[in-house]
């Protein structure tokens, strides 16, 4: 049964079980970081161990990407995305009932391997149903609602379930979600497949392995530093990878990635977009969060409030997008997108302080997310238009690794900046107050770790009540850790806001390239109006 013959109806189905998948795959990029204190917690769970239950799934599904593009293609989309959706169920059963961080992180590397696999199939099934470029450029902007809102919604629907059933309920609700999901596209999805695919194993091995090697390096270097010898290996390790696949892709006849595409503008415009747009929004995800916790002392469920408008409009911008591309071009609506959000982000950073206003926090955010949904239909639809209809699977991997790239560097990037320009911040702040060195440890417990403020309690023998003097002693102590825990406090609001100006800057970059990218009469094409 074709994708022409099918009913409206069901046609409409299946376009939303592609979007329930895409959201699923994309949520789960920004769901943990909200359980990950609730694990620590449970599991007394060490720095490392807590970057990793985040880190193993952006690393399985990156690095594993355009094979999971290639699978697609090969043995039939759908096919490769149900079985993606029943690995990734599976490793949401995994990370929901593990006894220690180990098998946590297991599960979460099963589900990024699952995400790797059907993700791709989203894009391509889409572009399969709508083979009309007008009516397929509207439709993007409904893909472009679910991804960029699952990203937005992600810390939302945590806070929820934390608050219902802790962090496990994270887990559980995703199993939940990818079973019907599942279900849904196994009984409205229409198989297609690329009817010549390639074999380029070599090439898929080395692409994966680049992926992989950098994102460790990216977040292992944050925590041991970028030139400890683990991390350096890294480096090299992706450095080798990548110029073995660039020498394999040039000699391949079907190659993962059509080197040929990266040369042309249109696609460079869509990766570069995709890539500067996910710096931004993984970035600023993070950053606000934490500085509503540690800063404004909000709760997890209280802070993914404050994302809730966010999301909203993106609900409404990701069609708009869509509609933008038919009416004004890809060049005028990637720039606009790429702007608000840049000039929205530059307003947050400007009034970024304590105490934290979450009128001005929330208008900004949500001023943002409107620019960031107008960019995802364009962004897009550039890559596939250039990629033949056969290839799909390749051209959705090529731009979810944009994605993830992106939002993986920015995250390690700015939480670099983040933490330099803290202890040096603090270190200042410490010296200009007068406070010993000794209590600097209390302000990295309770603002870099999230420990609990001490509070400092007088000294006595059992059962007699403390003198003068220890009360005297005690309060005074308290002074000075309630002093530091405040510079810290401080020099966290200064050090968020250094890190927000990269964000500002590297929207900026990229509405620039764009604009060189898709020259006028060269690469900004738009796709025809449909008749009357």
């Amino acid at each position: 049964m074709s994708a022409a013959a099918s009913s409206p109806r069901r046609t409409s189905l299946a376009t939303g079980a592609t979007y329930a998948v895409l959201a699923l795959t994309m949520a789960d990029n920004t769901m943990v970081g909200v359980a990950v204190p609730r694990i620590r917690g449970d599991f007394h769970a060490g720095v490392t161990s807590l970057e990793w239950i985040v880190a193993g799934y952006i690393v399985s599904f990156a690095g594993l990407l355009f094979t999971g593009g290639v699978l697609g293609d090969r043995y039939g989309r759908k096919r490769a995305l149900l079985t993606g959706v029943a690995v990734f169920a599976a490793g949401a059963v995994v990370a929901a009932t593990a006894p220690n961080v180990q098998v946590l992180v297991l599960g979460r590397v099963i589900q990024g391997v699952g995400a790797a696999c059907s993700e791709p199939g989203t894009l391509s099934l889409v572009r399969q149903l709508y083979p009309d470029r007008v009516r397929r450029a509207r439709v993007l902007g409904g893909w472009a609602a679910a991804s960029g809102v699952a990203l937005a919604a992600g810390p939302v629907a945590a806070g929820l379930l934390v608050a219902l059933g802790g962090w496990r309920a994270v887990f559980w609700g995703e199993f939940v979600a990818a079973a019907v999901a599942g279900l849904v596209g196994a009984v409205l999805l229409l198989e297609s497949k690329d009817p010549a695919p390639g074999r380029d194993i070599a090439g898929q091995v080395s692409i994966a392995v680049t992926l992989s090697a950098l994102v460790f390096a990216l977040i292992a270097g944050q925590d041991h530093g970028f030139t400890s010898p683990a991390v350096v290996a890294a480096w090299t390790v992706s450095a080798v990878a990548l110029v073995a696949f660039l020498l394999v892709e040039r000699r391949a006849a079907n190659p993962v990635v059509d080197l040929g595409l990266l040369r042309d503008r249109q696609v460079s415009a869509g990766l570069l977009a995709a890539a500067a747009s996910t710096f931004a929004l993984f970035s600023v995800l993070l950053l606000v969060s934490l500085d509503l916790q540690v800063v404004g002392g909000y709760s997890g469920l209280a802070t993914a409030a404050v994302f809730t408008p966010m999301t909203l409009v993106m609900v409404f911008a990701g069609p708009v997008g869509g509609w933008l591309v038919v009416e004004r071009g890809v060049r005028a609506t990637l720039v606009l997108g790429l702007l608000l959000a840049a000039g929205a982000l530059a307003a947050l950073d400007a009034t970024l302080g304590r105490p934290v206003d979450l009128v001005l926090l929330g208008g900004f955010l949500t001023v943002m997310g409107a620019g960031l949904g107008l960019v995802v239909a364009p962004m897009v639809g550039t890559v596939l238009a250039r990629v033949p209809a056969t290839r799909s699977g390749m051209g959705a991997a090529a731009v979810t690794a944009g994605r993830e790239i992106g939002g993986v560097v920015g995250v390690t990037v700015l939480g670099a900046i983040l933490y330099a320009q803290l202890f040096a911040g603090l270190t200042d702040r410490l010296t200009r107050i007068g406070i010993p060195v000794a209590y600097r440890s209390i302000v990295i417990d309770s603002v870099r770790k999230g420990a609990p403020i001490p509070k400092i309690a007088p000294a006595a023998p059992p059962g007699r009540h403390p003198g003068l003097l220890a009360q005297f002693l005690a309060h005074v102590k308290q002074a000075l850790v309630d002093k530091t825990v405040d510079a810290g406090k401080s020099a966290y609001v200064d050090s968020v806001r250094a890190a927000l100006v990269v964000g500002v800057f590297v929207l900026v970059a990229g509405a620039a390239g764009v604009l060189v990218l898709l020259r006028p009469g060269r690469q900004d094409h738009r796709p025809p109006r449909s008749s009357p």
